[in-house]
């Protein structure tokens, strides 16, 4: 059966990037948002990717805070963040009918666990995106680096459905490179290994990805909490095949490659939001706890930017 109906719930900066570049090839596609005022006006104007180098693309997907006005779906992707997963529950079920796909592309660990509350294991799917996408108004995003996109079941030993292979295979047409992959954790969990080492760091401190490798103590700090990561992570049974010094020049290296960016934690604090640390450095902790591993640093990392984006106390960020 052919996909023809595709959601995609979160107008943010993933939302605008995905829904840009499928809408040319799946028109009945459609954006759910939470904000009727802005929902009203992404219809009536559209949404806008800005490609460096490339130009730009306007895309009019149909837009609503109401799952009802769009039914089942054949697929469904969740690209809100982490902390709102929970939220988009009810507004989900009305949007899957028994054979829907859930596909979330979000960051860090835990939000899969939420989605398995509301979705059947087997319609639950994984993904890992190395796109990045700044949002520069409330309909407008930038394309800041393209990249490989992954995606597994949540249950590796659920066999891949055959509506998820013509899934991958429309991101494919539409620009993105999408690999499916049996076992989608050491994915994720390499990641989580690389996003450990820069986004708390980067929140805390206001600096540039590539600006955490100027200075010898937040170098220190990095690696101790990617060492800890790495830890749990082998105490859980994940394989990467790569030994610690090998993670710890990956992320050297990510934050080499994207000097100039602003890591999407650092972005939410700079708009004084909530953060996504409970699902990176926070997961962190809950899985040591869980394998009997000791993880201080992110610990530490996880109180202090939950303090420095709460109410407690706001402290401003700006970048040099």
């Amino acid at each position: 059966m052919e996909l023809k109906k595709l959601t995609i719930i979160g107008p943010g900066s993933l939302g605008i990037l995905f829904a840009s570049k499928i809408w040319p090839k799946l028109s009945s596609l459609s954006l759910l948002d939470h904000n009727a005022e802005r929902a009203q006006d992404l219809n009536r104007e559209g949404i806008r990717l800005v490609v460096p180098g490339q130009g730009d693309i306007e895309a009019f997907p149909r837009v609503s805070v109401e799952p009802k006005e769009f039914g089942p779906q054949d697929v469904v992707m969740v690209l809100v963040k982490a902390f709102q997963t929970q939220d988009i529950l009810d507004s989900l079920k009305g949007l899957c009918g028994p054979q829907t796909l859930v596909v979330t592309l979000q960051n860090g660990i835990g939000a899969g666990e939420i989605l398995e509350t509301v979705v059947p294991r087997g319609n639950l799917v994984l993904g890992v995106t190395m796109n990045g996408a700044n949002k520069q108004d409330y309909r407008t995003a930038v394309h800041a680096g393209s990249g490989q996109t992954y995606l597994g079941m949540f249950d590796p030993r659920l066999p891949v459905p055959a509506a998820l292979e013509r899934f991958a295979l429309i991101l494919n047409q539409c620009g993105f490179s999408c690999t499916l992959v049996t076992d989608i954790y050491p994915i994720i969990w390499k990641k989580l290994l690389v996003n450990v080492g820069i986004n708390a760091l980067t929140a805390l401190c206001c600096l540039r990805n590539g600006q955490l490798l100027d200075y010898p103590s937040l170098r220190t700090i990095q690696e101790q909490a990617v060492e800890e990561a790495y830890l749990v992570m082998n105490r859980l049974g994940v394989d990467l095949d790569m030994d610690f010094k090998e993670v710890r020049e990956l992320v050297r290296k990510v934050c080499r490659d994207t000097g100039e960016n602003i890591s999407s934690m650092l972005q939410d604090r700079l708009k004084k939001g909530q953060t996504e640390i409970e699902y990176i450095n926070g997961a962190v902790v809950r899985f040591g706890k869980k394998v009997e591993i000791k993880t201080p640093i992110n610990q530490t990392l996880t109180s202090l930017v939950n303090f420095f984006s709460s109410m407690e106390w706001k402290m401003d960020c700006s970048l040099s």
